[in-house]
Formats: C-alpha cells, structure tokens, sequence
C-alpha cells in the first residue's frame, strides 16, 4: 500500500473577476479603499502523483509573478498527511503561541505569501483521499448551516433602500455596511431600517476610521432611536484601547472587533473593549486556534472574508462548520458581490443562511470556463 504521496506539479492561475455594477458603491461614492475587486488572485491547482488534485487560492493582490519562487519549492515534496511540517526550512518563521496554550505544530509565522493556500490545497487533498469534506478534518461540524449577512460598501439612503429591499426578498436577514467619515450614516441607518424593518440587523464597519470618540459618541447618540439589532465593527484603531471603552461605557450600540492575528485578539480580550469579534487568522489553524479562545472567553464570532473567489470561501466556510464560537452571521457574500466565484457550486443561500457542499475535500471544482473569461496569466511548475 502506497504511503507517501508526492507533488507532481503545481498549476496556477491569475486572474481578475470584477464585481457586479452597483454591488459596491453608489455611483456617487468613491471605493472605500481602492478598487479592491480589481486587485489579482492566483487560483492554485497540486496534482498529486496518485491522480488527486488539491485546490488553494492566494490572498487577493498577489501577482503570479511574486509568488514564481515559493512555488518552484513544492513540486517534488513528499507530503505527511495535511501537515505543514514537510514544508522546506525557508518557509519558516517563529513558532506563533496561542492564548490558551501552544498552537498546533503547523502554527509558525512564514514569510510565504502562499503558506495558507498550501494548508487549504492540501486539506482538500486530504479530504478527497479519505473520502470525507475538510470540515471532518478540523474536527467536526458543528453548524449544519452557516448565518450571511447582505453586503455592499458604501451607499446612499436611497440605494440602500433597494439594496436592502432586495436582500429580503432574497432571504437575508442583516447587512453588512462598509462606512467612511462624513458618511449620513443616520439617514442611512434609518434608510435600512424604514426597508427592512426593526428586526433587520446591521453591522457597520468604519475599518478603524472614526478618530474622534466625543465625535463617534455624538453621532452612536443620534442612532439610538434606530439601533436596535445594530452593531459597530471597528470604529477606531486597534491600538487604542481606551477610546473603545470609553464609547462602550457611554453608548448601548454593541462594538465589534475585527481580529486578524492572534495578537489583536489577545489584546482586545485582555483590555476588554468589544462586545463581540470578526476573526480571521493568519490561516485556517490558526482561526480555529482563536475561535475556540472566543468561545472560552464566552464572546461570539463570525469568519471574516475578503470577498476572494469560492476556493477560499469555502475553505473558511469549513473552518466555520467547525468552529462552535461562529454563530454570528459571517461574510461569504463573493457570489452576490463578484461577477462569477470560478467554482462548479452554486452557492443556495436560504433564508440568509449558505450549507457546506456534499462533495468530498471542499466539495467543488475549479470552472475552466469562467477562468478562461477572467484569466491574465497561467503557469505550470513541475
């Protein structure tokens, strides 16, 4: 019986998939932080050499070109399981601890940009081998569905009245807002609202911009009269605990903070200034490390997203299922906001909430097809 399993060679993929006209922006609002859906993404493809093919995608805003050299290190490596040990030493960093106790051997810093597409490549790879999804892999579905919120950035009251509109009719239960200074987020609040009603719940997210308690605190003052089910994710930075608890002493509107690593989540827990968190994680492992410190904590989470294309949706859509903490409604919108996600699921939003595929390993495909629309480069390393 054959043991090891090799690399054979690695298949990759850049392209660019725009969104949908009007899925961001009103047309009289500029791009909150650039034109972000015109950034690149490399879908990667590992053909193992027994015939099993595991798919990973790297972080938008990464060339192919700058990824050529990690890539030229995998074909040839013999794997271990999923396991991120049989890594070469170069794609190593520090060994990342954890809150509660040491992490998981695959959790080091690296400075691999392709580090946690090559964990998702290879859980696919591993599911599809022993016939089971990536979710039984991490320990277990806990979720039968997952809670998704609507989604768009910044937009008039008058457009969010149809968006929001529209999110009902589709099934959905929340918005996701993205908010920038001198925004009319009253009229907005109370656009969304007046459209979807009391029990429509709302997350805005300043992303760290609102620098002015007194000013944030004047302004969470005048929503008041329509911040029931609304919550504040990031509105000042990350780095200045104090302001948080200030608003949070003086305001009932619930703040949220976006962890992305596992040191803004220790902080944040440790100085005690938000309600509930946005995790992330600096890959799959470490997620789940932080998720189950959340639980511990007795918060609540949801995954965050970058709105990448439907490999990495559901690779986190997986670490999700997993993850007991993960009740809130996370942000796996790319297929209402991106003009395709270049996978074979279609993606059945019920009643605001998405299932995990039935399908082995992430339990979908690459589309050739619509690849071939959005495709800018490709390359093969063997």
């Amino acid at each position: 019986m054959k043991t090891k399993t090799i690399i054979r060679e690695v298949k990759a993929y850049e392209v660019i998939v725009p969104s949908k006209p009007g899925a961001i922006n009103s047309p009289s609002m500029s791009h909150w932080s650039g034109e972000w859906d015109l950034m690149p993404i490399v879908l990667l493809e590992f053909h193992m050499d027994d015939g099993l093919i595991g798919l990973g995608e790297v972080g938008r805003g990464v060339s192919l070109k700058e990824i050529e050299p990690w890539l030229q290190q995998l074909p040839g490596l013999v794997l271990n399981g999923w396991s991120l040990a049989c890594l070469p030493q170069a794609w190593r960093g520090d060994t990342r601890w954890g809150l509660l106790e040491k992490t998981p051997p695959p959790l080091w810093s690296s400075p691999s940009p392709v580090i946690g597409t090559v964990e998702v490549a290879l859980l696919d790879w591993a599911g599809k081998r022993l016939g089971c999804r990536v979710v039984d892999l991490l320990g277990g579905q806990v979720h039968e569905t997952l809670p998704v919120d609507y989604w768009c950035a910044r937009q008039t009251p008058e457009d969010l009245v149809k968006i929001v509109t529209q999110a009902r009719a589709l099934g959905f239960n929340g918005l996701k807002m993205k908010s920038k200074i001198g925004d009319p987020i009253v009229e907005q609040v109370r656009a969304i609202k007046e459209a979807g009603g009391r029990d429509f719940h709302l997350t805005i997210d300043p992303m760290c911009q609102w620098l002015s308690p007194a000013d944030a605190l004047f302004m969470l003052r005048q929503l008041e009269p329509y911040a029931e089910n609304v919550q504040i994710e990031d509105p000042f930075p990350q780095d200045m605990p104090e302001m948080w608890q200030r608003v949070r002493q003086a305001s009932p509107i619930p703040l949220v903070l976006h962890a992305r690593g596992l040191d803004v989540l220790r902080r944040g827990l440790q100085d005690r200034f938000a309600d509930n968190y946005n995790v992330s994680g600096y890959c799959m492992t470490e997620f789940l490390t932080m998720a189950r410190t959340v639980e511990v904590a007795g918060y609540a989470c949801w995954h965050g997203s970058s709105l990448e294309m439907g490999v990495m949706q559901l690779a986190r859509m997986h670490a999700t299922a997993a993850a007991r903490a993960c009740v809130l409604p996370s942000d796996f919108q790319s297929n209402l906001i991106r003009q395709h996600t270049l996978i074979t699921w279609d993606w059945p939003y019920q009643n605001g909430h998405l299932p995990l595929p039935e399908g082995d390993g992430l339990g979908a495909e690459l589309d050739y097809n619509a690849i071939d629309r959005f495709k800018q480069a490709e390359a093969t390393f063997k």
